[in-house]
């Protein structure tokens, strides 16, 4: 009776030790040395044209990398560099202008931190909490001063991979999204969808790791456990509408047969 109560304490130790590993094995990373999110921001503008008032539609394509760290007050802090791509405008008539792109260079990297499955942005001079896939459904957490309820979590599936959707609300908003590892719908910088009242919009195109595509903007309302991207290996996603064949290759036109793959989704013809 003693070696069978012995055996039993044994098993169920070992199966607590486990879950706990898998748990945390679990949980995908937001930082990542080499990780992108590409995005794009759409707004719009006013200039005078030969003394004429002209109203644009300006897209910004940008990419959003993480590389190399940062010691501040004794931690370290991972690097995320911003690169402008590509910048397109539009004049009212739907006329495309390709303007030239600004030199960011210059510009700082933001300063990241995780820990403990929580994700800090390091600006004017403090460590600021920006998101945190730490707590459970029906807790409230404050991101800055904001209160942020989560509802619910569940899991989405994206190229083969698991990730936990979290679903959030605050005093002023609900239906907001995070995504463990990618973070919110308009960019890993962005939090609950922040109000704009210039007419902006903020998206995000695809998130990659390792050189491969493990997110796009399709899959943050996608059912739980869909499955929306597969062999989708490109070095970049540049844009809505970008068209590849099955290997990962950009193509500039949809092809006459065969199999393509477009906004993340396979198609055939």
């Amino acid at each position: 009776m003693c070696h069978i109560k012995f055996f039993l304490f044994l098993f169920v130790t070992v199966m607590s030790l486990s879950s706990k590993a898998q748990s945390t094995d679990d949980y995908h990373p937001f930082l990542k040395e080499g990780k992108v999110w590409n995005c794009m921001l759409e707004e719009r503008y006013t200039d005078y044209v030969e003394n004429q008032l002209m109203v644009y539609h300006k897209t910004t394509y940008f990419s959003l990398t993480l590389k190399g760290d940062s010691v501040v007050k004794g931690k370290t802090y991972h690097k995320m560099y911003k690169e402008v791509k590509r910048v397109e405008r539009r004049d009212m008539q739907g006329q495309l202008t390709i303007v030239p792109i600004p030199d960011t260079e210059s510009d700082s990297p933001d300063l990241w931190l995780e820990e403990n499955n929580k994700v800090y942005l390091y600006r004017e001079d403090e460590e600021q909490l920006h998101y945190d896939f730490s707590e459970q459904p029906g807790t409230t957490v404050y991101i800055g001063d904001v209160p942020t309820t989560i509802k619910s979590i569940d899991i989405v599936t994206a190229n083969g991979q698991p990730f936990r959707r979290f679903n959030l609300s605050t005093n002023d908003c609900t239906g907001i999204v995070w995504i463990e590892g990618i973070g919110h719908p308009e960019g890993p910088t962005r939090r609950w969808g922040d109000a704009l009242n210039d007419g902006s919009r903020h998206t995000l195109l695809s998130c990659y790791e390792d050189g491969k595509c493990i997110f796009t903007k399709n899959d943050f309302y996608s059912a739980p456990g869909t499955d929306h991207i597969k062999n989708l290996t490109p070095a970049n996603y540049k844009g809505e509408g970008a068209i590849f064949d099955l290997q990962g290759r950009r193509l500039h036109r949809i092809p006459e047969k065969g199999m393509y793959i477009k906004d993340g989704k396979k198609y055939v013809k």
